[in-house]
């Protein structure tokens, strides 16, 4: 496996667990949903969240991992085995 292989498979591995959470957060959202209310005057309520996308920013998260993209401790390999060639 080559060093680029290897951090495509571990950017892979991050975004499948930004998947995991997102199930995870929409599932707690729908059983959430059902019961939170807030008082907007006397006797009436409503819905704290009323979209998914309040409670659980998906295309937030996929710009987090995507921004994570630190200089791997493998990065100055490469340009050594090119020195070497």
């Amino acid at each position: 496996m080559t060093i680029a292989q290897y951090e495509i498979l571990m950017e892979a591995l991050s975004l499948k667990s930004v998947d995991q959470d997102f199930h995870e957060h929409r599932q707690a959202f729908l059983n959430f949903a059902v019961q939170a209310e807030r008082q907007v005057g006397k006797g009436k309520t409503k819905p704290v969240y009323r979209k998914f996308s309040q409670f659980y920013d998906y295309e937030r998260e996929l710009q987090k991992v995507r921004a994570r993209k630190k200089k791997s401790r493998f990065s100055g390999i490469g340009k050594l085995l090119k020195k070497g060639e």
